[in-house]
């Protein structure tokens, strides 16, 4: 694996350091929680035998992945366009969301395929006198979120899945309500990888009450279930992020309220020196930060040199373009930069 460079070093320095942002904080802080449960669901796995917990300590433990690169990203995202990216950075925030999608992918099919693993035993039990499906199971070698420990019955290990969800439950809606704010998808994707640990967390204490209930196949069942959830959000994430970065048109909404704006500017012009009508509308999102691109049609007669409103003079025409140009702005506050181009049309 290549090694960061010292520029990508020093700028993820900087937003561990540097927090003062939402976006940066909002991050830390779940990186501060994602250590503090791994210690803590660590020591209780350890000490009441439980390999729920455990498994749940090591998930947490590999949420600092997602942490990291969402914290990189953000702040990478940021910085201002120079002569080598004329459009800036943004497009960072499409590639941490479409890691933080993968990081998804493998903790959704760890769950599904621990689940997988619990769910043989309980069908041995139902078969007796068929194939042990136990040995199948132990015979698998991948990486999961199995339990490595017989699990234990003691309901106290409960209490620390339970602080689990909680939290992270509770940083999935601060740090989706940042990301939506910033519109940020590497924030918003960070989010729902909270979210997916708590689900996972909800594994873990289906397992521990079912277990001193006496009903293990609670915690296949609520597996397959959780690990479903997880799998389409990671779709859903990796969709949109790979779509971004193949600049793919998905808001048709937001091309019509441009057409719309576009529209009211022209209606305030003088129609009877101009007449103008819309060609195309296209946007790229960079990031947080959108481009506008607008063809704008400048209808003529026969013989365009007797045509008024081709004479105008090139201040004029660049006053209609500051004139739409604002009224893109004014109304759609994520447009960064708008590039209006007049084009001639021969009145038929």
């Amino acid at each position: 694996m290549a090694q960061p460079t010292g520029e990508e070093q020093e700028a993820l320095m900087r937003a561990i350091s540097g927090s003062s942002d939402k976006g940066s904080r909002v991050t830390l802080i779940g990186l501060a929680t994602n250590i503090f449960l791994t210690f803590v669901k660590g020591i209780a796995g350890y000490l009441l035998s439980s390999a729920s917990l455990l498994a749940d300590a090591g998930h947490s433990l590999s949420d600092l992945v997602a942490d990291f690169v969402t914290l990189f990203c953000w702040r990478w995202s940021r910085r201002p366009k120079n002569k080598d990216y004329p459009f800036g950075y943004g497009k960072y925030e499409s590639v941490g969301s479409l890691v933080v999608a993968f990081l998804l992918l493998s903790g959704g099919s760890g769950i599904a395929f621990h689940s997988y693993r619990s769910f043989l035993p309980i069908i041995s039990t139902w078969f007796p006198n068929h194939l042990d499906l136990t040995k199948i199971s132990s015979s698998s070698h991948h990486p999961t979120h199995s339990h490595n420990l017989s699990e234990s019955s003691d309901i106290r290990a409960s209490y620390f899945a339970l602080l689990s969800i909680l939290a992270k439950e509770y940083l999935y809606r601060m740090t989706y309500k940042v990301g939506k704010s910033e519109n940020s998808n590497v924030l918003i994707a960070n989010a729902l990888h909270h979210r997916s640990d708590a689900w996972s967390s909800l594994v873990a204490l289906i397992a521990i009450v079912g277990s001193s209930l006496g009903y293990k196949i609670l915690d296949p069942i609520g597996g397959f279930i959780v690990s479903s959830m997880i799998l389409k959000g990671c779709y859903s994430i990796g969709k949109r992020s790979f779509e971004d970065l193949l600049d793919k048109r998905t808001d048709l909404s937001f091309d019509h309220d441009i057409e719309n704006l576009i529209i009211d500017g022209i209606n305030q012009l003088d129609s009877t020196r101009l007449n103008l009508s819309i060609d195309s509308i296209r946007h790229l999102k960079i990031g947080p930060d959108l481009l506008v691109f607008v063809e704008v049609y400048v209808t003529y007669a026969d013989d365009p040199k007797k045509d008024n409103q081709i004479m105008f003079s090139s201040n004029q025409w660049i006053f209609v373009q500051q004139m739409l140009s604002r009224l893109i702005f004014k109304e759609k506050k994520s447009v960064k930069e708008v590039f209006v181009k007049f084009k001639l049309k021969h009145q038929s």
